[in-house]
């Protein structure tokens, strides 16, 4: 009966990470962390941040190792610190702060190699988590970083470990790491371009995201816009066809449109309220094709360039020129729109007159005295618009974001006593004195401008550009814009919010322009950036199922539609697949240089005679007793090459580069030719 095999016992200490090891995990989760930090509860982000402190110090002192019940008191305290801050665990945002307190615990816990990998492996889906949060190419190059140094910590804990008093190179596992990376990129393209697009992400669980997008609201009252101009969130970007004409000053972005008053609020007419009413525009000019990429609002409307002359697909254009999606906007979408600059909207239906007419019961007596005061000759309504703006112009009104509050009446506070005010309040107070003279008015909130990238040809909105301009009626003429913030006479600007940049006669603008040699570099710096990330969101992040179809129909498969795009992908990957093989299947050179000289010895032989060189399975000793046998001339020679090799490969004794640059020599000198044998000089 054969005797069962024996199996050698792991040693534990080789199955031990060391602190460098530990380290590096330490740094690899944190990097990975932080970007998510911000759009977390500021509970999750000391928690783990106090984690990863002790695990630094455990590093530095193992003593401070905590024990099982420690540890359980730990977990059980980053659970409750997850449920205490959204009170729950489901969601993106909840989901994301149970992950990371889990990854950071296993982190402290960690005491061998095993626990280190599974950390690596689980540190995948936090990678694949911060693509909820944001897509930009900059996360992007961030999380590849991540991975590549990942894969190189994986591959260092696979191997052994080395010599006491010696330090392996990091660079060498971050090439190796970036070696098999680059071998994976061409498959990765295949499946990205060919792979069939789903109409929702993989993650779309139907959750609430606890999170509210900051936007412009359907309503207007003191505040309600000031609140915007102080973020920087992107609302959307916009790239024309042609070259528009004007400046991006000029450039109203439509929105809500208020009819209704009640108290100090204007609201919207709701759906069907005005059954009459139709979207008549006569574009005076030649109209304007863009393409907008949206950001997500949860909100209906598409700001689209005042005026806008149709609906793209999906969409619907309103009596009062909102165009209003068939769903919110709860992703980032692209429509393509057409507007026209100048353009008349001549038509008024009876119940829209009447709403454009009506007035809350915060009118006062001041109010009315100013409004007879302008109309008492009974001039045309253009005339009593025009007495307005030079109220707004020659009366001691500032323009600033730190209004005070003007209490229950803030419309006769900020006419006639505080004077000091948003865009908000000249829209509100403007809209109250037009029909308080009887003329038709009504509230459009929006944006105004945007800053322009050379390097990408597009215009960025954001909400720092949210804007409240007014549309009064006028006989003849149809609704026409009246913007009365921009009749604030330039010296009365708050300098506060960087509101320097006003021309006279022009809107409000919150751009910082600096002029010095250090502020233009960054700026362009800061714009070739948006460039390279609006280029990454356009053709990576946006790429779409019809950008696949165009692939397809560019190849002739245009019949085979999503089957095409399976046959595209399965081919693609098996040559990728088949060229990497027969590339690692060529013969190569070894890197180490005692077997690269040894194979030279062996070619030389060759070239001789193919029956002289080594065979399969044989050992350099048996080669050579077979080789004295066969060619007792070419075995003298060969013997100092041989024992030289062996003492390299095989014997104890540390490999020195004297040693081995004598086995080169040896083997250079071994030059046997047919019928003759050179002399082997040592």
């Amino acid at each position: 009966m054969p005797r069962p095999k024996r199996t050698r016992p792991m040693d534990p200490a080789a199955e031990v990470p060391c602190q460098r090891q530990i380290a590096a995990a330490l740094l690899i989760f944190a990097v990975a962390a932080l970007p998510l930090l911000p759009a977390l509860d500021a509970r999750i982000g000391v928690f783990i941040a106090a984690v990863i402190a002790l695990r630094a110090l455990v590093i530095r002192f193992p003593r401070l190792q905590p024990g099982m019940p420690v540890l359980v008191l730990l977990t059980a305290a980053g659970g409750l610190n997850v449920v205490d801050a959204y009170r729950g665990i489901a969601g993106q945002a909840p989901g994301t702060a149970l992950l990371l307190s889990m990854v950071a615990l296993k982190l402290l816990e960690a005491r061998g190699k095993r626990d280190l990998r599974v950390m690596l492996l689980v540190l995948g889906f936090v990678l694949v988590v911060q693509f909820l949060f944001d897509d930009s190419m900059w996360r992007a190059l961030l999380m590849v970083a991540v991975l590549i140094a990942s894969f190189a910590l994986l591959r260092d804990l696979n191997l052994p470990a080395p010599p006491p008093g010696t330090l392996p190179r990091a660079t060498t596992g971050l090439r190796s790491a970036g070696v098999m990376a680059a071998q994976a990129l061409p498959l990765a393209l295949v499946l990205f371009v060919f792979f069939p697009r789903l109409d929702a992400p993989l993650w779309d669980l139907g959750l609430d995201n606890a999170y509210a997008i900051t936007g412009l609201k359907d309503w207007l009252e003191p505040g309600s816009v000031k609140d915007l101009v102080v973020s920087g969130e992107e609302v959307m970007r916009v790239r024309f066809d042609t070259e528009p004409g004007i400046p991006v000053e000029e450039m109203y972005w439509r929105g809500p449109v208020l009819w209704h008053t009640s108290g100090n609020r204007f609201l919207p007419a709701s759906a069907g309220a005005f059954p009459e009413a139709m979207a008549a525009v006569e574009p005076l000019s030649e109209p304007l094709v863009y393409t907008v990429l949206l950001e997500p609002s949860d909100q209906h409307w598409i700001t689209a360039l005042d005026a806008p002359l149709e609906a793209p697909r999906r969409a619907r254009l309103t009596a009062d020129l909102q165009v209003l999606a068939d769903q919110a906007i709860a992703e980032r979408r692209l429509f393509r729109l057409r507007s026209a600059m100048d353009y008349r909207v001549a038509n008024i239906s009876l119940d829209e007159e009447l709403a454009a007419l009506e007035l809350p019961d915060t009118v006062t007596p001041r109010m009315q005295a100013l409004v007879q005061d302008w109309t008492r000759d009974e001039p045309a309504p253009e005339e009593v618009v025009r007495r307005a703006l030079a109220f707004y112009n020659e009366q001691p009104f500032r323009y600033s974001l730190l209004a005070p509050d003007m209490g229950p009446r803030p419309m006769d506070a900020f006419l006639f006593e505080e004077r000091v005010g948003f865009c908000e309040h000249y829209a509100a107070s403007f809209t109250l004195l037009m029909r308080m003279a009887g003329i038709p008015t009504r509230i459009v909130l929006g944006y105004l401008g945007g800053e322009r990238n050379p390097y990408s040809n597009d215009l960025l909105i954001r909400q720092s550009d949210a804007h409240a301009w007014t549309e009064v009626w006028l006989e003849g003429k149809g609704w026409t814009r009246v913007d009365p913030t921009a009749a604030v006479a330039p010296e009365r600007v708050d300098q506060d919010r960087r509101l320097s940049n006003m021309g006279a006669g022009a809107p409000v603008r919150f751009r910082l322009d600096d002029t010095s040699t250090v502020g233009r570099a960054i700026y362009n710096l800061h714009l070739a950036a948006q460039a390279f990330n609006v280029a990454w969101r356009r053709w990576v992040v946006g790429f779409s199922s019809m950008q696949q179809q165009d692939i397809v129909r560019g190849l002739g498969l245009e019949r085979l539609r999503e089957f095409g795009l399976v046959v595209l992908m399965a081919v693609g990957s098996i040559g990728i697949m088949l060229a990497w093989g027969l590339w690692l299947a060529r013969p190569r050179a070894p890197s180490d240089p005692v077997v690269a000289a040894y194979q030279t010895f062996q070619r030389r032989l060759r070239q001789r005679d193919a029956t002289l060189a080594r065979r399969a399975g044989e050992g350099p000793l048996d080669h050579l007793v077979r080789l004295r046998r066969r060619s007792p001339e070419l075995a003298a020679a060969a013997k100092d090459i041989v024992d030289a090799y062996v003492r390299l490969r095989y014997a104890d004794t540390p490999v020195t580069d004297a040693a081995t640059a004598r086995l080169r020599r040896l083997v250079q000198g071994f030059r046997p030719r047919p019928g003759r044998m050179d002399r082997v000089r040592q």
